[in-house]
């Protein structure tokens, strides 16, 4: 996907916490090392901590470190 802001193409991947930890940012198909979560990489401002394990999909541009997701939200 084409990122509306910069036109740079965005990683798909997920926000993922599980209360014990940070919510942090991990792309689709890649895994998170011990040097990488020691080192703060993926760490969101968005949300600090999470009560239970969630998974949320979206498309993020590192450029800009814009995140656009589907809600799915009923109205």
């Amino acid at each position: 996907m084409e990122c509306p802001y910069c036109k740079q193409e965005m990683k798909k991947g997920y926000l993922k916490g599980d209360g014990r930890q940070k919510v942090r940012w991990q792309e689709e198909g890649k895994k998170n090392s011990l040097g990488d979560k020691l080192a703060g990489a993926g760490l969101t401002e968005a949300a600090k901590y999470s009560l239970g394990a969630f998974q949320l999909p979206g498309e993020y541009c590192k450029s800009c470190k814009k995140l656009i997701v589907d809600t799915g939200i009923t109205e």
